[in-house]
């Protein structure tokens, strides 16, 4: 059985709180979709961006998806950061502007009413109590949790969820696939130096 995405098992905040505002654009298929980065090291000069990374499958359903991709007119770039996976990079919507800068200072109670159902709708969240709904509404119940977990006293008027954070955002070699037999060989090899 082959290995797979070595990758953080939970998904980033980029995932839950800047994707669904693509879907205004064009359709996002989640299946095969791993995860999704605001910044990537193997191109650091785009910035107000979203990085989709995608399991690769040789389906002709998902091929055809990868060709939809790249004709869309947020599309950047796309290219393959090892043979398992294949990434897109779409420019974040001018109409959006807001909504990410306010992702990135951690101000998702500021998100206009207008996205959080577009939140909702596209990760079908119903649930008045579900994690995102409390974060978004800074609910009572999870500043309390924090107040508790943190053993301090929250504002009201704080946020309920900490600001997004670089490193869980950012695409690095660390997440490459690793080809276990290669990191062998390599390691015996460098015993013999």
């Amino acid at each position: 059985m082959k290995k797979d995405y070595q990758s953080r098992k939970v998904r980033n905040k980029s995932f839950t709180y800047v994707l669904p505002l693509f879907s205004s654009y064009f359709d996002i298929v989640k299946q095969n979709l791993l995860n999704t980065y605001l910044y990537n090291e193997d191109y650091p000069d785009l910035k107000n961006h979203l990085f989709f990374l995608y399991r690769f499958s040789g389906d002709l359903v998902f091929i055809e998806y990868e060709d939809y991709l790249k004709t869309q007119k947020l599309f950047e770039v796309a290219y393959d950061p090892d043979k398992y996976h294949v990434m897109y990079a779409f420019k974040i919507p001018s109409l959006y502007q807001g909504i990410y800068d306010k992702f990135i200072k951690g101000k998702y109670s500021k998100f206009s009413d207008d996205y959080k159902i577009q939140l909702f709708k596209f990760h079908a969240i119903t649930d008045p109590d579900h994690r995102v709904a409390q974060v978004l509404f800074r609910h009572p119940d999870l500043r309390e949790e924090w107040e508790e977990k943190l053993d301090v006293s929250i504002s009201e008027e704080a946020e309920v969820s900490s600001p997004p954070d670089e490193k869980m955002e950012t695409y690095s070699k660390e997440l490459k696939y690793k080809d276990p037999m290669k990191t062998h060989f390599e390691n015996i090899k460098n015993k013999f130096k």
